[in-house]
């Protein structure tokens, strides 16, 4: 896909030099508009197959000359917008050189003047990229009219640069960029992430009317009423359906930072365990069968050899990781293909029929990637989110702790680049659960979170896009420190607190009677009207 990126002709705010930000209604000048012809003319032969614009009037006049010029209409979209700068905008330029970075805070993080910052604008265009994949193929040609930060950031995106390493040079106004948007080599990944969107207000509030009309006094039935209220706006419906049948999506890889004596188990114990799971005898089959859920177990990257069974799902990426504190655990493709294997899963779930995903996972050390991505999309110090395990005693959990520090240290990884921060530091498991995260909110279905590695999955899978957060439901709190912080961070309350810590999506099938009832008590019980109550009586 070839895109022609075009900034905007000259305003007078640029010539006085205020902070235009966002403001919607500053014209072009005189000069603006010959830029904009100029503009015109660099593109008056190509072959233009749509053209995109800012919705701000700098935008769409500068769009309306360059439309002019072809068979086009030009689409409006708040994706283009420049960055917000607040209430500093229309203030001169010369004013933010006055506004100090809070301590530890990059300059890219800052939302001056209570606007958005460079990492805003950085998942903007990310999610603009990602809108783009989906509408466009490969031998179309798009332009772009927008703003001068904002196309800076959005050439860092397509360059695979994070907010931080955003090139400040160049793009004056009326000048046109042309790049190339390569070949979609994740299209499944584009697709699901794009396909994330919020839940819905209108049915959360229609499920918060219901509740206060129920025969019950108000909040008398706690967390299951919040979270009913939140089953219908994931379904956009009130009240929502039952969320049956579920299906366990458990995932196994292997890690190559378990050479640093991290656990107290050898690798080959994961093998072992999911012959075990597969043949019905471990700790998740017997709560599968308790709470009705099926199994689909997937080996995603399991490092020693086992038997083939019907019931795994062969999918191996690559054979366990590496040493996360002497390379990468994956190349960027490895973790990849590691999101598509859960996505797979997940959309071969819900075409089953399945209403409700559970996180379940199994691998030797897993642990140990999960808090170093937990503490990463938290900003969290290793120390405080890194717990025992499968029974680390105080000497391997000092361990634990360093080699996750050296790892981050050793490769730098950043929010805002959830596929390289994955690569770097995570699971094959890790990457397929988040994979699987996101397509359970790509359909509108809740997925319930089991323990610290599928909250650590979650995080990643709410970096790619934030709206997954809306779909997601806590099971346990468990006694990985990490879980609480994650949860934290992705705004949830944990169901039950039975200080498990035995993972394969036990705490999650626990929780699944609960998240059931809370559907159906709205779905099933009377409102004071149908019972003929009079409320308050």
């Amino acid at each position: 896909m070839i895109l022609h990126l075009v900034r905007h002709g000259q305003t007078m705010w640029n010539v006085e030099g205020r902070l235009q930000g966002q403001t919607m209604d500053v014209p072009l000048t005189e000069t603006g508009f010959i830029e904009a012809a100029h503009a015109a003319a660099e593109l008056v032969d190509r072959p233009l197959t749509a053209l995109w614009s800012s919705d701000q009037l700098r935008a769409l006049q500068t769009a309306g000359v360059v439309v002019a010029r072809h068979d086009l209409t030009v689409r409006a979209t708040p994706l283009l917008r420049e960055q917000s700068l607040g209430d500093l905008e229309g203030r001169l330029a010369s004013e933010m050189t006055e506004q100090p970075v809070p301590d530890g805070m990059d300059i890219s993080e800052v939302r001056w003047g209570g606007g958005e910052s460079i990492a805003d604008v950085h998942e903007r265009m990310r999610a603009l990229v990602a809108a783009l994949r989906e509408e466009f193929g490969d031998d179309d040609e798009v332009a772009l009219v927008s703003h001068g930060d904002a196309l800076r950031v959005l050439l860092a995106v397509l360059e695979g640069k994070g907010h931080r390493d955003v090139d400040w040079s160049g793009f004056g106004t009326g000048s046109v960029h042309t790049v190339s948007l390569g070949a979609d080599t994740d299209d499944v990944l584009a697709r699901t992430i794009a396909a994330v969107q919020p839940a819905s207000a209108v049915a959360l509030a229609e499920a918060e009317q219901r509740q206060a009309q129920l025969t019950k006094p108000p909040g008398s039935l706690g967390a299951l009423e919040v979270l009913a209220n939140r089953l219908s706006a994931m379904a956009g419906r009130c009240p929502a359906p039952i969320p049956e049948p579920a299906v366990i999506g458990l995932f196994a890889g292997d890690h190559g930072v378990c050479a640093q004596g991290v656990s107290p188990w050898p690798q080959e114990v994961t093998a072992s365990m999911v012959m075990n799971i597969a043949g019905g005898g471990a700790a998740i089959n017997a709560l599968a069968r308790q709470v009705g859920a099926s199994l689909l177990v997937t080996d995603v990257g399991v490092a020693t050899d086992h038997p083939a069974h019907p019931a795994i799902r062969n999918r191996v990426v690559a054979r366990g990781t590496h040493d996360f504190t002497v390379e990468p655990a994956m190349t960027r493709d490895e973790a990849r293909a590691a999101l598509a294997v859960g996505i797979e899963a997940a959309e071969e779930a819900i075409a089953g029929g399945a209403r409700c995903l559970l996180t379940g996972e199994m691998g030797i050390g897993n642990t140990t990637p999960a808090s170093a991505l937990i503490a990463v999309f938290t900003r969290t110090r290793p120390a405080l989110v890194t717990g025992r395990g499968a029974g680390a005693d105080d000497q391997m959990l000092s361990v634990k702790t360093q080699v996750i520090e050296r790892g981050l240290k050793l490769h730098q990884p950043q929010t805002d680049d959830p596929l390289g921060t994955l690569a770097a530091i995570g699971g094959l498991e890790h990457a397929a659960l988040a994979g699987f995260i996101l397509a359970g909110a790509a359909h509108r279905v809740p997925v319930v979170l089991d323990g610290v590695i599928a909250c650590s999955a979650a995080c990643v899978a709410a970096a790619f896009a934030p709206a997954v957060r809306d779909y997601l439901v806590s099971g346990h709190a468990g006694a990985e420190p990490g879980i609480r912080t994650a949860l934290a961070h992705l705004g949830l309350q944990p169901l039950v607190d039975l200080g498990m810590r035995l993972g394969e999506g036990s705490g999650a099938a626990v929780a699944l009677p609960m998240v059931q009832a809370a559907a159906r008590i709205m779905a099933e019980m009377a409102t004071f009207a149908e019972a003929g109550i009079e409320a308050g009586s």
